[in-house]
């Protein structure tokens, strides 16, 4: 059974990772290539919550459990490895087109795949509308969860076998503002 603490935290490291400079991450190659062109809107897109949604079910939401599918969908799309992190097997994918960033990890077997925007109010409905057109009754709503000084918001279980965890959260990150995730996690 996953445990949302750990997914929680995942979710924290992978979005602490954002930092400049992140310890602990590897920058990718052509992210070193793209050098000064990176910028914060590069990492963290302006982009309405319909296209984080849309971006989320194009590279989570059909790969679940499978980073390695959303590796190869990902580069297909024409992102760029913005960064990795062998302790979590953290990838973090960004695009020069102004598409929300995708990262995948693992936390305790759990496998999690998120994209990353900055904060659009309505990303958390949309979210939510996803993950029950997605499953239907099957996806349980457990509301929020404190972590710390973070929540995820959000949070559906559905109880499949294995479960998947779906949820939004939301940070301060120095250098690029409020930052806002759609997560989904599965063992």
């Amino acid at each position: 059974m996953l445990k949302p603490l750990s997914i929680c935290a995942l979710a924290l490291l992978t979005l602490s990772a954002c930092e400049t400079p992140a310890p602990g991450l590897t920058i990718g190659a052509d992210a070193l290539a793209r050098g000064d062109t990176i910028t914060a809107e590069t990492i963290i897109p302006r982009v309405s919550s319909r296209t984080a949604v849309q971006t989320f079910e194009n590279f989570c939401g059909r790969f679940l459990g499978n980073p390695a599918g959303t590796r190869r969908a990902v580069q297909g799309a024409g992102y760029f490895l913005l960064g990795s992190g062998t302790a979590q097997g953290l990838e973090m994918w960004a695009s020069d087109s102004g598409r929300p960033l995708v990262a995948t990890g693992r936390e305790d077997g759990a496998e999690v795949c998120m994209v990353m925007i900055a904060e659009d109010p309505s990303l958390g409905p949309a979210a939510a509308a996803y993950v029950v057109q997605k499953h239907g009754p099957s996806a349980m709503s457990m509301g929020s969860m404190q972590f710390g000084g973070d929540t995820a918001e959000n949070l559906y279980i559905v109880p499949n076998q294995p479960p998947i965890i779906y949820f939004t959260l939301i940070q301060n990150q120095p250098g690029l503002g409020r930052v806002q995730a759609f997560a989904v996690a599965t063992e």
